[in-house]
């Protein structure tokens, strides 16, 4: 008879973040598996207030588990079994030692940042939960990435829904999103805040993204489409770190040692929607460069046609660029069409021959060159390693 692993999964699936975890847990036991598993959606309601008889975890001879942090989660420890945990919130040393998997805020608001200002924005601003030290670590991070770079952002903060009274908060909400300096461009903790943000703007009278661009992150299209404008968003290699969970549990399960006990959720890019369309460049020659190498980055235009459309020299030009943007003007073609690639191999099931036929490249070899001297990996592994599914 086969020893099959038996699981316990307390992770929420109603949003990206947990379902592509769970995707890449998944993916993993069925290529090292199989594995049983038993998961609970509702785990916070049974288990935040240290309610509910978890006696069940020693009868069913569980063998590992994979949790959201909660108030209870000491209680799982007791189990001596091996477990970890995702995104810890508690300011705590409970979590101590045990392998965690976290996001790299750093890498997240450094990337924020420089979309930001690409997009020519001089006034920043973020809005999280002041509950979730996650939320709160975003948004030091954002800050830090700003101050690098001379700017300071403006803070709005209240406690998550949970514990939140939406009808007293919101009116809140509106009174400091007409308070900020415009244009503004705030980065949000996640999609949720940033549809509120979007639903306040209307209320405010604010135009998105033209007096406030907005960015959320997770990139949940469900969650990114149900507002509008759709919801610009940082996506996640959440899948990818939902696999390596997986993996050092088995490891754990097998009491192997394992090399590193802090699995990262590092940002693979940002899929632009209509919140953040926009552009603050307040040069007329830059921003018309700019708007011009976004119309037409599948035709594979060069410098000169840049050059021919805005009516300037190369030299004139590239000096705005390297102020403004902080690089060239043929660099920012390559970074244009480098995020279609990207965008194309996690949004689509497209071949990466057809991919290469989309944006006017000869042949496959040729694209795959030019990517991976960008990004380091072949179009394929980069596909294999961040869509969702």
């Amino acid at each position: 008879m086969l020893n099959i692993p038996k699981v316990i999964l307390f992770l929420e699936s109603s949003r990206q973040y947990g379902r592509d975890l769970i995707n890449g847990i998944a993916e993993y036991s069925l290529i090292n598996g199989p594995w049983t598993f038993y998961k609970e959606d509702d785990f916070y309601s049974t288990l935040k207030k240290g309610s509910g008889d978890l006696s069940w975890i020693k009868r069913w001879g569980a063998n590992g588990i994979i949790t959201r942090d909660f108030k209870g989660f000491d209680r799982l420890l007791e189990f001596k079994l091996p477990i970890i945990v995702v995104e810890a919130f508690q300011e705590t040393n409970k979590v101590g030692n045990v392998p965690k998997v976290v996001s790299n805020h750093d890498a997240i608001g450094g990337l924020a940042c420089d979309y930001f200002i690409r997009h020519g924005f001089k006034n920043f601003a973020y809005c999280g939960f002041t509950d979730m030290p996650w939320s709160v670590s975003r948004g030091e991070r954002f800050a830090s990435a700003l101050k690098s770079k001379g700017y300071q952002p403006e803070f709005f903060y209240s406690k998550s829904y949970r514990l939140l009274v939406w009808d007293k908060e919101y009116p809140r909400l509106v009174r400091w999103l007409t308070s900020l300096p415009r244009p503004a461009a705030i980065l949000c903790c996640n999609d949720d805040r940033g549809c509120d943000v979007i639903e306040a703007c209307k209320t405010a009278g604010l135009r998105v993204p033209f007096d406030i661009a907005v960015l959320g992150i997770d990139d949940d299209p469900q969650v990114c489409n149900l507002t509008y404008p759709p919801l610009s968003s940082i996506m996640l290699s959440t899948k990818k770190a939902g696999f390596l969970t997986a993996q050092m549990l088995h490891e754990l399960m097998r009491k192997e040692q394992v090399a590193e006990n802090t699995i990262k959720v590092e940002p693979v890019g940002i899929d632009t929607r209509q919140s953040t369309d926009s552009l603050a460049i307040e040069d007329p020659q830059v921003a018309k460069a700019m708007e011009f190498i976004s119309a037409n980055s599948n035709p594979l235009i060069q410098v000169t046609d840049v050059l021919y459309h805005v009516g300037c020299s190369r030299r004139g030009l590239d000096e705005k660029f390297h102020k403004i943007l902080g690089h060239s003007i043929f660099a920012e073609i390559r970074r244009i069409r480098i995020e279609m690639i990207c965008n194309m191999l996690l949004k689509t099931n497209r071949s990466i021959s057809e991919i290469a036929l989309a944006l006017g490249y000869n042949d496959a070899d040729h694209i795959a060159r030019f990517f991976k001297q960008e990004k380091h990996m072949t179009p394929f592994e980069y596909r294999k390693t961040y869509a969702s599914s």
